[in-house]
């Protein structure tokens, strides 16, 4: 079964578009989602034995163990996701969240919180990550915990200006009876992350988000030539 492109956007985003084995990034180099072990020898299309791997290395890779998880995780293993490490991250996001909203919380935010938080999650996301995130969305009032709050300016300016006109058109296009879920929440912010960083001016951003929100799919590549030529098929 092929990675589907939601989780090679996990994953590119887990391992911060960085190769795990050389350390190179992008634009230097073109990144791949790669098995560590590969499926030749019965790997799966699974978050843990799935790393971002730069052209060369993934080109040099054979069907052979390499070193195997161990040696692309090592010290990267992930605690489990107990309650009360959930709670914790809920409770981060409320204390952040109350800074410009002070008040009861909306019982309906906490638990988009928590979602979020289970498919970030799912996703690779390590404790750190998870608690750094949640802060950072408590304060800019998000609950779709996965945004590392490393972004820069720019690109968080441009992605809640898309987020907002690319949900707005989502909602109208299904005649105001639904939202977009976590899961195309997610895809629709990497593929903004990856617009920008790809130069992609913000006039074609807004004017693909708006396309992307009508016809309710969360990829501005599909949605814009320019978009899909720049950034292209990961």
């Amino acid at each position: 079964m092929a990675v589907s492109k939601r989780l090679r956007y996990e994953i590119l985003r887990r391992d911060n578009h960085a190769c795990r084995y050389c350390g190179a990034t992008a634009p230097s180099v073109p990144l791949r989602v790669d098995h560590v072990v590969p499926v030749a020898l019965g790997g799966e299309d699974h978050p843990n034995n799935l790393v971002t791997s730069c052209e060369p290395c993934n080109n040099g890779k054979s069907s052979t163990i390499a070193g195997g998880v161990e040696q692309a995780y090592e010290g990267t293993a992930r605690p489990q996701l107990t309650a009360a490490l959930a709670d914790e991250i809920a409770r981060l996001w409320a204390d952040a969240y109350q800074v410009h909203h002070p008040g009861p919380l909306p019982l309906a935010l906490v638990n988009e919180v928590r979602q979020a938080t289970r498919e970030f999650y799912k996703f690779g996301a390590t404790a750190s990550q998870l608690k750094q995130s949640a802060v950072h969305c408590g304060l800019i009032g998000e609950t779709y915990i996965g945004m590392a709050g490393n972004e820069s300016a720019d690109l968080l300016a441009a992605t809640g200006e898309a987020f907002r006109i690319w949900r707005s058109a989502w909602r109208r296009s299904l005649n105001c009876t639904g939202w977009p879920d976590m899961d195309a929440v997610l895809m629709f912010e990497h593929s903004v992350e990856m617009a920008v960083d790809a130069g992609v001016d913000r006039l074609t951003v807004l004017r693909a988000a708006s396309k992307a929100g009508w016809r309710t799919t969360p990829f501005l590549e599909d949605c814009d030539s320019k978009i899909a030529g720049l950034v292209g098929d990961l």
